[in-house]
Formats: C-alpha cells, sequence, structure tokens
C-alpha cells in the first residue's frame, strides 16, 4: 500500500522530525510566555508594594523621637521608587500585549493549521526563523523584567530596612526620654 501524494501545491513531503522540531520550539513559546505572565503577575505585587512603602506614614511617637538622620536615609530609600515605578509599569504594560502581537498571533494560526495536522505548507522554513525570533525576544524580555524585579526586591528592603532603623532608633529615644524625666522626678 503507498501513502497518499500530498495534494496539488502542498509541496515536498516534511520529515517528521521537523514537524517534532517545530512543536518542540512552539511548547517552548508558550513555555516562556508562562514564565512572562507569572513574572508580570509578581511585577504587580512589586508595584503594589512599593507604592505601599513609599505612602507609610509615620506614628506620631515616631516622629516625636525619631533621628533626622535615619528620616533622612528614609527618605532618599523611598525616592527611589519613583525611578523603578516607571519601569515596572511598562514591564507589565509590554507583559500584557505581548501574546497580542502580529508575529505571535500569525505563528499560533501556522501552529493550528499547519504544524499540529502534520499539513505541509510553503514558508516551512520562514515559520521555523519566526519562532527563533519570538523565542529569543521572549527570553529577552523575560531577562529584562527579572533585572527590573530585582531592582525593586533591593529598594524595598532598603525601604525596609530604613525605616526598622528608624523606628528602633525611635523607641529607644522615646524609652530614654521617658526614663531620664522618671530619674529627674525622683530628685525633687
Amino acid at each position: 500500500m503507498q501513502p497518499n501524494p500530498p495534494a496539488a501545491g502542498d509541496g515536498p513531503e516534511v520529515p517528521e522530525e521537523k514537524w517534532q522540531t517545530l512543536e518542540a520550539q512552539w511548547k517552548g513559546i508558550l513555555g516562556l510566555e508562562a514564565g512572562l505572565e507569572s513574572l508580570r503577575l509578581s511585577m504587580e505585587g512589586l508595584r503594589a508594594e512599593m507604592e505601599g512603602a513609599y505612602r507609610q506614614p509615620l506614628t506620631v511617637e515616631e516622629k516625636i523621637h525619631a533621628l533626622q538622620a535615619d528620616v533622612v536615609q528614609w527618605n532618599k530609600a523611598k525616592s527611589r521608587v519613583h525611578y523603578a515605578l516607571p519601569k515596572v509599569r511598562e514591564f507589565v504594560h509590554r507583559a500584557t500585549w505581548a501574546a497580542g502581537v502580529p508575529e505571535r498571533k500569525r505563528l499560533e494560526e501556522i501552529v493550528k493549521n499547519h504544524i499540529e495536522p502534520r499539513i505541509p505548507f510553503p514558508d516551512l522554513d520562514h515559520a521555523r526563523e519566526l519562532m527563533e525570533h519570538l523565542q529569543k525576544d521572549r527570553n529577552l524580555f523575560i531577562a529584562q523584567g527579572n533585572s527590573v524585579a530585582q531592582e525593586c526586591r533591593l529598594i524595598l528592603a532598603e525601604i525596609r530596612s530604613t525605616l526598622g532603623t528608624l523606628q528602633r532608633n525611635a523607641a529607644n529615644r522615646a524609652r530614654e526620654k521617658r526614663s531620664a524625666a522618671r530619674e529627674k522626678g525622683k530628685h525633687f
């Protein structure tokens, strides 16, 4: 029994290995996009944390007893938020629209209409090149996102650290003042 010849216009027979390679590339792209979506959600959380840390007020007692140097350090750490938030917002925006770029939609159609059902088409090598380009683009975008996320985590850590120092020092000064006032009262 002989296999059915390809229909007119379908092009030459494509080896199974080539189909499998294309499918693996597409699955790799889908995996990268899942990682990109996870990173986007993480960045949204970091954005909310940074905005919250920036807006966090001091208590009245902290304001009264805080060392000026601690307040300066805390404000300096908070000011870095202004430089990081636009990067986060841009990443989140770009990551949101990444699945809608025309090249990706075109590749998705090619996968559904030709690669999964194993229907040969003339631009098979071009599809492979598009997949390689999209894969490189996703890898680069994830690397950029990880860089921004790391910067944000460092900023948050610095804000928390300087706030903790400010709060400890303010609490110590308040205790010392209360203790000094008690000692002063014993001598009268």
